[in-house]
């Protein structure tokens, strides 16, 4: 999961724009007074197993401002159009059938001020998840954030579940490492 802002200029390997008018800094700048609009990016590939938690997740976040939700879609064969109607009609294809591929492709249909990039297979752990991930984006300086702590359920993979405590154990030590880690 990653929260980008759309109009960050260090941003260089995807086209985020084709408006007329240029996008400027102070276009997009996030103000304490309002929320901003965000365009969350799931690319799918026969996704149905997992897309409907993720996108529920989603619908059930406490995030006070525009969202629009954008499925990428591989290609798939299994139910995960059906599924994705139900939650948004901003369904687009990716013909390179990739994760990251799809990502791209509904990363230039995205009309928001801020990009949340969300795998098929994530779920947004708590209602305030994506409040407290845009936060930092009040200062002008952030242009992305990432989850410190991953989380993962019980019924998933070891795999999935080896890679979320490693990650959350990683970030603990370089805490400790950069004398961050507070007892």
């Amino acid at each position: 999961m990653t929260i980008l802002k759309k109009n960050k200029p260090q941003i260089h390997s995807i086209q985020l724009s084709r408006r007329s008018k240029p996008i400027t800094e102070q276009t997009y700048h996030i103000s304490n007074n309002r929320n901003p609009s965000i365009s969350i990016i799931t690319p799918t590939y026969n996704s149905a197993k997992t897309l409907t938690s993720c996108l529920d997740s989603i619908k059930t976040q406490d995030y006070r401002g525009d969202i629009e939700i954008i499925i990428a879609d591989g290609g798939s064969t299994d139910s995960t159009l059906v599924i994705a109607r139900k939650y948004t009609d901003k369904i687009y294809p990716n013909p390179l059938k990739t994760g990251e591929a799809g990502k791209a492709a509904g990363v230039k249909q995205a009309k928001n001020e801020i990009i949340a990039l969300i795998d098929s297979d994530n779920i947004l752990p708590s209602e305030d998840w994506l409040s407290r991930m845009i936060e930092p984006f009040k200062d002008r300086e952030i242009a992305g954030t990432e989850p410190l702590y991953y989380t993962y359920r019980r019924e998933d993979g070891y795999i999935t579940r080896y890679c979320a405590m490693l990650g959350t154990k990683m970030i603990q030590n370089s805490k400790i490492l950069h004398g961050e880690h507070h007892k």
